[in-house]
C-alpha cells in the first residue's frame, strides 16, 4: 500500500495541473446561485433536479465530491459519476451548481486527512463507466453511481460512513441516495441555495 501513495500524489498533481481536465459548460437550466466561500477539497456538492426526483427516492438527486480548486479557471473541480460513456468525471463547480434549482454543499465531519484521501480515491475511479445499479452500492466496484461514488470514496478513506440508512430499507433498498449522505449524521450544510 505505501507504494502506491507516490503515484497517487503524482495523479493528484497531474490532475490539478491540467486546466483542461473539467468540462465546461454543460447547457440546460441557468439557475443562478451565489458562488459558494469558505469550500475545502473533500467537501460533498449535493444538487436538487425536479425531473430527476421523479425517479430518484428524497429530495436530493445529484451528489459530488469538490477535489481542488483550478487557478487557470477561478473555480472548483467536482468529481462526479454522470451517466455518459465516461461517467466518472470532472466538471466546474459553477456548472454543476447551474444545473440544479436547489443545492448545498456539505462538510464531513472528519480530519482534513480523510477528505482529502477520499479525494485521491474518487480522482482515481475518473473513467471508470455509471452503474444503473442503483439499489446496491460497493466501495471498490468497475462502476459507479453519482451518491455511490461519494459514500466510497468516504469508506475507502477510512471512514465515516455518509450513508443515513447503511442497512436495506423499502426506500432506498441496499443503495445510497443523495438524499442519504444529505441526511446522514456525519454530514454537515456549509452552503445552501434555492433559485
Amino acid at each position: 500500500m505505501k507504494t502506491a501513495a507516490p503515484i497517487v500524489a503524482l495523479l493528484i498533481l497531474a490532475t490539478m495541473l491540467n486546466p483542461v481536465a473539467a468540462s465546461g459548460s454543460l447547457g440546460g437550466s441557468n439557475y443562478y446561485h451565489p458562488y459558494p466561500t469558505g469550500i475545502v477539497p473533500g467537501d460533498i456538492v449535493i444538487g436538487h433536479n425536479p425531473l430527476s426526483s421523479i425517479v430518484i427516492p428524497g429530495y436530493w438527486t445529484h451528489t459530488g465530491i469538490i477535489a481542488y480548486y483550478d487557478y487557470y479557471a477561478n473555480d472548483w473541480v467536482v468529481v462526479e459519476a454522470w451517466d455518459d460513456p465516461s461517467a466518472v468525471r470532472l466538471v466546474y463547480l459553477s456548472d454543476f451548481l447551474r444545473r440544479y434549482d436547489t443545492v448545498a454543499v456539505l462538510r464531513v465531519a472528519t480530519t482534513d486527512y480523510v477528505r482529502q484521501n477520499a479525494v485521491s480515491f474518487a480522482l482515481q475511479q475518473l473513467g471508470k463507466p455509471y452503474d444503473w445499479g442503483w439499489w446496491t452500492k460497493q466501495v471498490y466496484g468497475d462502476s459507479y453511481y453519482c451518491s455511490e461514488l461519494v459514500w466510497a470514496s468516504y469508506i475507502a478513506a477510512g471512514g465515516p460512513d455518509i450513508d443515513a440508512n447503511p442497512g436495506f430499507s423499502w426506500k432506498y433498498l441496499n443503495g445510497v441516495a443523495p438524499q442519504e449522505v444529505y441526511d446522514d449524521g456525519d454530514t454537515y450544510v456549509i452552503y445552501y441555495h434555492s433559485a
